[in-house]
């Protein structure tokens, strides 16, 4: 019915727009029509006047809501409009918000009834300014930007140095290696709560923002051939994982009454018994002569001439041979 009544009304709208128009005409628009029809301005309702142009006033009533009542007379009236009450279906981020009636004539007066906001980033399926007829489908996707950091590891560089200070087939690590990054800031792309996709794989956008260099690890390689010949001869009693880390004088004796100098060892003589023989790689022989109040479990201090000896050599994990 609908249908015959919105093709008759638009020959009607046709017929009657073409009619030449004077100052004693009265306009009536239709919210769902592009044109408008002419009446005249008289006594008779705005109901008679339809009815006497040749629509149909029951279905109208039915379909149309008037700006002026319908039994209301025309003689001090220009304009009329006529609302249509149509029916609209709505989908918002990929959710159905279901089919209504609407008076609302444009779909931007719709969403802004319904309380739909739209952002830059959205989309609609019709323009905002389109007028509402009967069954439109309004179809808001919200897109958004979903903004992440992702780090990558970038590996260090070995570099290797020969050192004839140190025994032959023994390394050891001047320089720990560290691994640099590159920070990236990722934005992802997703359409109504999911991923957006593109050939099947989701739009990611990707942007360099920072970098720190990898830290080149140096190691140094024993070349002393006499050293490694006099580490055979003094074959180890065992071995001991400790923290190693470096002091220099101080001005008094050590534990054992002696004066320290290079090849002084400080430990805790709970693991290590005052005057045992060690072998510390990066640093040599040495004896364990002397202890220290922060010389406790499994650390020992190896004592340098200088400060800045002892500060270069730092804090250190080493393996140390155990002498007999």
């Amino acid at each position: 019915m609908n249908k015959i009544l919105l093709s008759s009304l638009a020959m009607i709208l046709i017929l009657l727009a073409g009619c030449s128009g004077s100052s004693q005409k009265v306009e009536v628009y239709f919210s769902d029509q592009p044109t408008m029809i002419k009446l005249d301005r008289s006594e008779d309702s705005l109901a008679e006047a339809l009815e006497d142009a040749g629509l149909n006033v029951t279905e109208l009533k039915q379909k149309y809501q008037p700006s002026i009542p319908w039994n209301q007379p025309l003689e001090e009236q220009s304009r009329v409009d006529l609302s249509c009450n149509c029916k609209v279906s709505l989908q918002v981020g990929g959710k159905k918000m279901g089919t209504f009636q609407t008076l609302a004539t444009t779909v931007g007066e719709v969403l802004k009834e319904k309380n739909i906001p739209i952002s830059e980033w959205d989309e609609v399926n019709v323009p905002l300014d389109q007028r509402i007829t009967d069954g439109t489908q309004i179809i808001v996707d919200r897109f958004e930007h979903r903004l992440q950091k992702k780090v990558e590891l970038v590996p260090y560089k070995t570099k290797e140095i020969e050192d004839d200070k140190i025994a032959k087939g023994e390394k050891e690590v001047e320089q720990e290696g560290k691994k640099g990054k590159k920070i990236y800031e990722v934005v992802m792309m997703y359409k109504n709560g999911q991923p957006l996709l593109q050939n099947g794989k989701p739009v990611v956008e990707k942007r360099l923002v920072d970098t720190v260099k990898p830290v080149e690890e140096i190691v140094k390689i024993g070349t002393n051939e006499a050293l490694a010949k006099e580490d055979v001869k003094l074959s180890s009693a065992g071995t001991l994982t400790v923290q190693a880390t470096g002091y220099t004088h101080t001005g008094g004796r050590t534990a054992t009454g002696t004066y320290p100098h290079r090849g002084t060892i400080a430990v805790d003589p709970d693991v290590i018994p005052l005057g045992t023989k060690l072998y510390v790689p990066g640093y040599g022989y040495g004896v364990a002569e002397d202890t220290g109040g922060a010389v406790q479990g499994y650390i020992i201090d190896l004592f340098f001439e200088s400060r800045a000896e002892a500060i270069k050599w730092g804090r250190r994990t080493v393996t140390i041979k155990i002498l007999k």
